[in-house]
């Protein structure tokens, strides 16, 4: 008590700082959540209107999805569905609906004519005839709704549109799943008796039983093409139709090494040109990409959750990140190999894009390496994927101090031999980082 009150006016000061120090962190601390609020409110905009172009990115792959659909339904074959589609700027939900309803049209009309043509042989009369008889079981059309005044009934009667599309792709692959087994099919379009004494139940639809054939086109690459389709969207960004050849695993656990040359006939390059106009190079480095990143995803979920970016690429979207961080695609022209995205984190997924343009239609090696996973795309179709499991001897000739591998671009688990269509084709890479360093390396060869 003597000490207590020999220093009480010591005491008394350093309890009056430390109430001060604590009101000042305090008032610090709000002074920043203030202004955190204050910034988040200012990007919240830039955040809300990439929302909206993602949804409309959205609605042109169901538009995308139901000219497919048409061209498959028109022709049998794949067609034009793999054809590579650039575009800048997704189009309004209102241009997106015009287009849907022209598309739906033309697909019942498709559909329409098919019916016609199987009637017609199942009961031995003219097309014209078969089409008449078509038409008089029709149901009565509704009168055609109005214009919406919204984005978001555009988006509904879009998703309406292409789920009646789909439905008709799928009675078009059980009608041809019967051709090619052979099945004899009822005289079920017609509710007279003229089917039986034109020949009754049991008379082939199409063609011959087990003939495989349609219109000289293969009912099997016909079925293939459209479960692919059917199957595509399951599989994320599309099946590995760009594989020409190479194993294709969840899981390489052996490293694949570019093949050495003497030092003297080695020739390097960056870029993305491969041709006339591009540096000519035994390997050339994929250096210049648009990056976005990071994105807040635990390791063990990246592999299966998508983010925005995973559903459609645009440029001029914006989104939250990691920490709540505003994100944007930002254009990186790697000087150094390999390719380290912006922000390197921990628990934390990156993207990139990128097109490659080729002066003629070829196949080329790519060899892919990264640290933590990946997977790739070229022109919309998984070509790579590879997880840190039985990755232990990669890493630790990544790290290795002398890097033996990084002045020869050669940072490689695995290659495939992949085709690339004449001009531009996409690139698009996802990479998931656990704890510690991360990179991506993608190298072509010819």
């Amino acid at each position: 008590m003597i000490q207590v009150r020999r220093h009480r006016f010591l005491l008394l000061s350093l309890v009056t700082h430390a109430a001060l120090l604590g009101v000042l962190y305090m008032g610090a601390v709000r002074v920043q959540q203030d202004q955190q609020r204050i910034q988040r409110s200012r990007e919240q905009p830039s955040v809300d209107a990439g929302e909206r172009l993602m949804e409309r990115a959205r609605l042109e792959k169901r538009v995308r999805d139901m000219e497919r659909i048409k061209s498959q339904l028109e022709s049998g074959a794949a067609g034009k569905d793999e054809d590579v589609r650039f575009s800048a700027q997704p189009r309004t939900p209102e241009e997106l609906l015009k287009q849907a309803r022209e598309l739906s049209r033309k697909i019942d009309e498709i559909e329409r004519a098919a019916r016609a043509e199987r009637l017609a042989k199942l009961l031995h009369i003219p097309k014209q005839k078969a089409l008449e008889k078509v038409a008089q079981t029709r149901k009565p059309e509704a009168p055609a709704a109005a214009e919406p005044r919204k984005p978001v009934d555009a988006a509904a009667q879009i998703e309406q549109l292409e789920a009646k599309a789909r439905e008709a792709l799928a009675r078009r692959s059980g009608q041809l799943e019967q051709q090619r087994d052979g099945t004899r099919v009822a005289a079920i379009e017609s509710r007279s008796g003229s089917a039986a004494r034109q020949g009754g139940p049991g008379r082939p639809v199409g063609s011959a039983p087990g003939s495989g054939r349609l219109d000289g086109i293969s009912i099997s690459g016909v079925l293939g093409a459209i479960d692919a389709f059917m199957k595509s969207d399951r599989a994320g960004r599309g099946i590995e139709g760009n594989i020409v050849a190479g194993p294709h695993d969840d899981i390489d656990r052996t490293i694949v090494r570019i093949p050495d040359l003497p030092a003297g006939a080695r020739v390097k390059g960056k870029g993305r040109i491969i041709g006339p106009g591009g540096p000519y190079a035994d390997r050339v480095y994929v250096n210049r990409w648009y990056l976005i990143g990071p994105f807040e995803r635990k390791h063990h979920d990246a592999w299966l959750l998508p983010d925005p970016p995973e559903q459609a690429v645009i440029l001029d979207a914006a989104y939250r990140g990691k920490d709540g961080r505003l994100l944007k695609w930002e254009y990186v022209d790697s000087a150094s190999y390999p390719l380290v995205p912006l922000r390197p984190a921990g628990e934390a997924v990156y993207y990139g894009y990128t097109e490659l343009m080729v002066d003629k239609e070829q196949d080329l090696t790519i060899w892919v390496g990264a640290n933590d996973d990946a997977q790739l795309w070229l022109n919309d179709k998984l070509v790579w994927r590879g997880r840190s499991v039985a990755k232990a001897l990669f890493y630790s000739e990544v790290n290795d101090s002398g890097k033996p591998h990084a002045g020869d671009y050669n940072f490689s688990e695995g290659k495939r031999v992949v085709h690339l269509r004449q001009g531009r084709n996409k690139l698009f890479f996802k990479l998931s980082n656990g704890l510690g360093s991360l990179f991506f390396s993608l190298v072509l060869t010819k």
